[in-house]
């Protein structure tokens, strides 16, 4: 495999002397940046509170499908 021009170019600056701009980067010291876990129950609430502005939640207290029904009773006398 190839190397890129910019790793030549450290490797040349390495034998010669010079500092290698490799030793200056951090690592991650043993963090794993990307680590998923399970939301709270407070964290689940709240998702399912704002989800679909409210539209399709009908178990929290309060809510509504915004439908209104009318009851007329005809009598035919």
């Amino acid at each position: 495999m190839a190397q890129s021009k910019a790793k030549k170019q450290r490797s040349k600056w390495q034998k010669q002397g010079k500092l290698n701009p490799e030793i200056n980067r951090l690592g991650w010291n043993g963090v794993i940046p990307v680590e998923r876990k399970t939301p709270t129950l407070a964290e689940r609430r709240e998702k399912l509170q704002h989800k679909h502005k409210n539209k399709w939640n009908l178990n929290l207290p309060g809510s509504s499908d915004g439908s209104i029904c009318f009851f007329i009773e005809l009598t035919s006398a």
